[in-house]
């Protein structure tokens, strides 16, 4: 892919979401932070990032994904390792073949840094096609259907595996956050509730 669109910092202004001492402290916060550029404009306040979603799949023309309830098949999963995924802040929802050419749809938080698109496609070995998502959604997608890889340590015989009766309602609450969050899956759930 050639890199002849303009930066997504250029749009903005351009549209006139962002003025040019907004876009020059959201660079020097993205340098700063290490973070992506969308991110450091929404953490700033200079734009909402619904509204930053919206803007660049109407100016880019791309497919706005809600990854929120989305089942993503291991095989897509198993296209990209799952250090990658997070890396570049993307996860597959979708694959097609047509005419012999494979057609990877990649939910990305910034579809407009192309070399990263490159990168995925020589990966992959498919040709890479961007939809548009959170970046909160895009990593709460990649925990939940990743899972961790790191082993849970074997509880000690020593400790209770359950609190105190008194504590157990607080306990249950605890749990069901971790699970909507994605930090734990849902067996381990069903384990400790």
């Amino acid at each position: 892919m050639t890199d002849n669109r303009p930066k997504l910092g250029q749009m903005l202004v351009e549209a006139e979401l962002i003025d040019e001492l907004q876009l020059k402290s959201a660079l020097v916060h993205q340098q700063h932070w290490r973070c992506l550029f969308g991110a450091s404009l929404v953490k700033l306040g200079y734009v909402d990032e619904e509204a930053l979603l919206g803007f660049l799949a109407e100016s880019l023309n791309l497919l706005r994904v809600d990854l929120k309830w989305r089942a993503i098949p291991r095989e897509l999963l198993d296209l990209l390792p799952e250090d990658k995924a997070r890396e570049y802040h993307v996860i597959p929802v979708d694959r097609e073949v047509l005419h012999g050419t494979s057609y990877l749809l990649l939910a990305t938080c910034d579809p407009t840094h192309l070399a990263n698109l490159d990168d995925l496609a020589f990966l992959t070995g498919c040709e890479i096609r961007p939809a548009l998502a959170a970046e909160e959604e895009i990593r709460v997608a990649i925990d939940r259907c990743y899972g961790s890889r790191v082993e849970p340590l074997a509880p000690s015989a020593s400790l209770p595996i359950r609190p105190p009766a008194a504590d157990q309602d607080k306990f249950h609450k605890l749990l069901l956050l971790l699970l909507a969050k994605g930090l734990i899956s849902r067996s381990e759930y069903d384990l400790l509730k």
